[in-house]
């Protein structure tokens, strides 16, 4: 039996996002069976088994009558369980053994069902859209156009994500969060926009120079492209994921840039903006038809500038589709 407290894996489970903040709520799943365990004023949301409890209820009984009939002896808890959610469990399954629900439902969740593909493919879409229509000017700042960008998300019926607006020697720091910087012309520009559609991810990456590019960042940023074709080519069913990780380290590396590249090559894509596959040097998982997940290398000149370019892809029978 799996008792799952947090937002995005109740989400999974259910289908339906409920913030309950302090209050409890779990999903739990026995066999093909799902249970809700929810504050009365979040009841009316759900369908199915719904089991609901008042404030001052105790919640503890009534997941316990949620999960009558499942088998108790283990009881698998996801690892975002609040400490204080976690005591409510214990008193419901005292005699119960408890495990770590985290690898089941990352298995569960790494391999898309083809509508929550659609709803990946949807975002995805609706970002290249924006991403397409942004307009830059000197003196625009990085704050200012990722204001613009998260308006024009939510004008598309997306729910904004992360968005990075970075010019200049900040396109260097992968992470660097907007700032007061402003543009000029001669300056690079990266645009790294996630948002989801109906609690699904996509995620872009757009890499370019504001003017004429010098002959350095222009061969830069051919490497990545070519890295990233490299690691789309290399990727199907039954590879590796850390060999699409190194088709694009070894073009970047043979690039002369193998240093500069600080990161790995890609992460899943669904609920969250990063989940299973990880596709890095290390990671022991194997591509699976339903898979998504992002291609993005980039390289990085501290000081100077960087290039990332980020598509999305899922996994399908006989090779890859880029989303």
């Amino acid at each position: 039996m799996i008792v799952a407290t947090t937002t995005v894996n109740f989400a999974y489970l259910t289908g339906v996002w409920v913030e309950s903040y302090e209050r409890f709520k779990a999903a739990v799943r026995c066999g093909e069976r799902i249970a809700v365990v929810v504050p009365a004023l979040d009841a009316g949301r759900l369908g199915g088994e719904v089991y609901a409890y008042r404030d001052g209820e105790d919640p503890a009984l009534v997941l316990r009558d949620a999960a009558r009939g499942c088998p108790q002896e283990v009881v698998y808890v996801d690892g975002g369980t609040t400490l204080r959610h976690f005591e409510i469990i214990k008193r419901a399954f005292p005699h119960a053994e408890f495990r770590l629900a985290d690898d089941l439902l990352r298995e569960m969740r790494a391999v898309k069902r083809e509508e929550e593909v659609e709803r990946i493919r949807t975002a995805v879409a609706k970002i290249r859209e924006v991403l397409e229509a942004v307009e830059l000017s000197p003196g625009v700042t990085e704050r200012e156009v990722a204001f613009r960008i998260y308006g024009a998300l939510y004008n598309a019926g997306l729910q904004p994500g992360p968005i990075l607006a970075q010019f200049g020697a900040n396109t260097a720091v992968p992470h660097q969060e907007p700032t007061d910087k402003r543009l000029q012309v001669g300056e690079a520009v990266v645009l790294d926009v996630a948002a989801s559609y109906r609690g699904y991810f996509g995620d872009l990456t757009n890499s370019f120079f504001y003017g004429d590019a010098p002959p350095q960042y222009a061969e830069l940023l051919e490497i990545v492209r070519e890295a990233q074709q490299a690691a789309l080519r290399s990727a199907a069913p039954g590879v590796a994921a850390r060999e699409v990780d190194a088709a694009a380290r070894r073009v970047i590396e043979a690039g002369g840039y193998g240093r500069y590249f600080i990161h790995r090559t890609g992460h899943g894509l669904g609920l969250e903006i990063h989940e299973a596959p990880d596709i890095s040097p290390g990671s022991g998982e194997v591509l699976r038809p339903g898979m998504v997940f992002t291609i993005e290398p980039g390289i990085y000149l501290q000081g100077r500038y960087g290039a990332r370019l980020e598509i999305d892809v899922v996994v399908r029978e006989k090779g890859v589709e880029i989303l």
